[in-house]
């Protein structure tokens, strides 16, 4: 999501540079690295908001798949209380970020052919 974002900054940028060099808008350029700065905090609530994370990283998800295997488990009559239910889901967010970057590096040396061509 911080690519993403980056990027957004940057066309939110690049649109704010173009808007204050037209003529019929009263604005110095000067002004614009202020204006960009002034909608960080924006660019940022919008980002949240529009929950741009994949969704096998959302805490959202792994918290549903945990509750509904509880409670199938719980139709069986196996108890899983809700509070190892808070402990299972921190111990799967803690394995993704442990497995991530092992993909990366699998997926690196597997590759055929050097990053960029």
């Amino acid at each position: 999501m911080a690519d993403t974002k980056e990027q957004v900054k940057t066309q939110v940028a690049a649109a704010v540079a173009a808007t204050v060099a037209r003529p019929d808008v009263k604005a110095d350029l000067s002004a614009v690295p202020a204006i960009v700065n002034a909608l960080g905090p924006v660019i940022d609530a919008v980002m949240h908001s529009t929950n741009s994370e994949p969704f096998y990283q959302s805490r959202v998800f792994w918290g549903s798949v945990i509750a509904l295997v509880a409670a199938v488990l719980g139709a069986f009559g196996i108890a899983f209380p809700s509070d190892m239910q808070g402990q299972v889901l921190t111990a799967v967010m803690a394995g993704f970020a442990l497995v991530g970057p092992l993909v990366a590096l699998y997926g690196r040396f597997k590759a055929k052919k050097p990053i960029g061509t």
